[in-house]
């Protein structure tokens, strides 16, 4: 993004808080939850290095449920966060899954906030429903490595006119999607055309296409159906000005049907209020939420609940879409056709002006005008039922064809971010968080250490147990620790260099999901769980200094049976067929973008059974491709020439030779 669209978002930022301060005069729910609007909210370790799915309002929410459900199944070791921007879609994102998956408010898109937010879940992978694109969030979640896809895509001509008109302030932000999954052939065109390349855009269908009702769903709508044995008609998303029409237009119905009952559901909560005291000014009126039971002389029913209105469409004999009666655009067809409700909508559908042209090219759709029409529609419709079942029968028939969008998004998404290879592997998702002080975090894995306390990162307390088995010097001790059902290795974090002399083990404070051993935890876990050959992490602390700074230990698995190369070395010589596996090994972690800050001959380790290791991941992390690699390989051979040229000081037999024995490691990096 530019500078200049940074400025303007950070003036931007007060008037937007004025506005959910307004907006929740009428809306409650828009005063709450502020933090997350900057991202100042905790988040538990247990949302990291997962998914985070986008899906900024209600509409967006209910299309990608297929698929969320979808992710669930086929990512279950990984975290799945949802993101909206507004608190209705909130709330049916927590109806519909749950605790299966975190959720939040996506933040506003101020470089700061994104960071925190980015921080904070680091995603390996951003999937955003539709066009919702934010180009800080962008930025930031490609900077942390994630893949990015956009889903569902769907771009009218007028948008993007206004993203070529504001293309100098939003900046490259194009550059940075993976994937484009579009609805159709012209969204896929007009994507291109702002600079996406062809080979990242897909066309797969509308997501909307695959609304499936839950069984319970139908199950419920029936058994109330039997119940109340009235004539229903829902109108569902109704926005402001389109109330008093429908009123009007049910009382004429009511002079033919009197039993019928009329179901409004607001599309925003904040009009629940209003819809409530408008329609009770001439029908006796009921809401959803009050509890009261739906008695024979109620006339209006509003249901101002959340999440049931694939319920009322399953309900109804008549679904009056709202949103098409003023120049709001409409809304989408797509629910009340899976539930096979007939349907009846105004003429201001431009926000779906494709689905409704095919519906009325089979007539399977019936467009009116005002409230008199509105009320014949509605009085034919429910005096011959065989025409609504007509129908429903004939949209049923239209988009058949279309169905299968999700498998065919879910496949897009695994091409590009394939799931876990190691179905065994752990994740951040599993691991368990202690505090037991207030300056004091622990993550650890329960599998391993399941009474795990504080005292697992004292030598003292192992000492006292009689439970150190052996040493390990290097820039201090680290201590090699009997363990059931694994030995495990203890070390602390000290300073090296000049600032070590001075300041051992202080580390300058930052957050914990980026202090030392937390980092260090995280990515062992992300390399085991990519079959590479290093250490199972069991457990980290962060412990926050008096004053300044903070002191960090962890505690990993120990590789049975092995020595690192330099005792080896000096032990005997490798064969040419362990050179060669060293460097097979080096390489398997450069190809998967592993970089070692430390490459040298005590963090490679050999067992028995000939397999090779490599250990202590403190400051690394993944890189892109660059000549890193080739400084790690020569850092490792610094390592080989420095030991054998202490070896010889002090008179001691180092089996290394640089001619036959790098050769043999270099052709196993190479492969060849």
């Amino acid at each position: 993004m530019t500078f200049s669209y940074r400025i303007l978002l950070a003036l931007l930022t007060p008037l937007i808080f004025v506005y959910l301060w307004v907006r929740g005069a009428r809306a409650p729910e828009y005063r709450q939850r502020w933090r997350e609007r900057l991202a100042l909210q905790p988040m538990p370790i247990q949302a990291r290095d997962g998914i985070v799915i986008h899906c900024v309002s209600v509409g967006e929410t209910v299309a990608a449920r297929g698929l969320i459900e979808a992710i669930l199944q086929h990512y279950p070791q990984l975290p799945i966060t949802l993101t909206a921007m507004t608190p209705t879609a909130a709330a049916l994102a927590r109806q519909l899954f749950g605790e299966r998956v975190h959720h939040y408010y996506l933040p506003i898109d101020t470089q700061g906030a994104m960071h925190r937010f980015v921080t904070k879940l680091s995603p390996r992978c951003l999937i955003i429903l539709e066009t919702e694109l934010w180009p800080n969030l962008l930025d930031q979640a490609k900077q942390n490595g994630a893949h990015i896809i956009v889903v569902n895509a769907r771009l009218s001509a007028k948008s993007l006119q206004s993203y070529q008109r504001f293309r100098w302030l939003l900046g490259p932000l194009w550059s940075t999607l993976d994937l484009v999954v579009c609805q159709n052939h012209d969204t896929e065109q007009r994507f291109q055309q702002l600079g996406v390349e062809r080979e990242r855009t897909v066309v797969r269908g509308n997501l909307k296409f695959d609304c499936q009702v839950p069984a319970a769903t139908l199950a419920t709508a029936k058994q109330w159906r039997a119940e109340h044995r009235r004539p229903v008609i829902v109108a569902a998303s109704t926005h402001q000005g389109e109330d008093s029409l429908i009123l009007q237009s049910f009382a004429q119905v009511l002079a033919t049907i009197p039993e019928a009952l009329l179901i409004i559901v607001p599309r925003h909560p904040e009009r629940f209020r209003d819809v409530v005291a408008l329609a009770a000014q001439r029908f006796d009126t009921v809401t959803r939420s009050s509890g009261q039971k739906l008695l024979a002389s109620h006339q209006v029913l509003i249901g101002d609940s959340m999440g049931e209105l694939l319920f009322w469409y399953a309900a109804a004999d008549i679904a009056v879409i709202g949103g098409s009666f003023i120049t709001r655009g409409g809304h989408n067809p797509l629910e009340p056709i899976a539930t096979k409700t007939p349907v009846i909508s105004g003429r201001h559908v431009f926000n779906f002006q494709q689905l409704y042209d095919r519906l009325a090219d089979v007539n399977a759709v019936r467009f009116v005008d005002d409230e008199q029409q509105l009320a014949e529609q509605c009085l034919q419709l429910l005096n011959n039922p065989v025409q609504g079942q007509t129908m429903t029968a004939l949209a049923a028939e239209e988009f058949a064809t279309e169905q299968g969008a999700t498998a065919r998004v879910l496949a897009d998404i695994q091409a590009v971010f394939p799931a876990p290879r190691n179905s065994f592997a752990r994740t951040l998702k599993m691991i368990q968080t202690l505090r037991p002080q207030l300056d004091t975090e622990i993550w650890y894995d329960d599998s391993l250490a399941p009474a795990l306390t504080d005292s697992y990162f004292e030598p003292k307390y192992w000492r006292q147990s009689d439970k150190i088995i052996g040493s390990a010097t290097g820039r201090a001790t680290a201590w090699f620790i009997e363990h059931q059902p694994q030995n495990m290795l203890l070390r602390h974090y000290y300073r090296g260099g000049m600032v070590g002399k001075i300041n051992r083990d202080r580390f300058a404070r930052e957050a914990v999901v980026k202090s030392r051993a937390m980092a260090e935890f995280a990515l062992l876990l992300q390399l085991r769980e990519m079959d590479l050959p290093v250490p199972q992490p069991i457990a980290a602390r962060y412990q926050r200094a008096p004053f300044w700074g903070y002191r960090a230990d962890i505690l990993v698995a120990v590789i049975a049976d092995s020595q690192d190369l330099f005792k080896l070395l000096l032990q005997r010589s490798l064969t040419a067929a362990e050179w060669y596996l060293v460097g097979a090994t080096i390489d398997q972690l450069h190809q998967a973008g592993v970089y070692h800050s430390d490459l040298n001959c005590h963090n490679i380790m050999l067992d028995q059974a000939g397999k090779v290791w490599i250990v202590d991941f403190d400051k690394c992390g993944f890189r892109p491709d660059g000549d890193w690699k080739q400084a790690n390989l020569e850092r490792l051979q610094r390592s080989f020439h420095k030991e054998q040229a202490k070896a010889q000081q002090s008179q001691q037999s180092f089996h290394w030779q640089q001619t036959t024995d790098w050769a043999e490691l270099i052709r196993g990096y190479q492969g060849s």
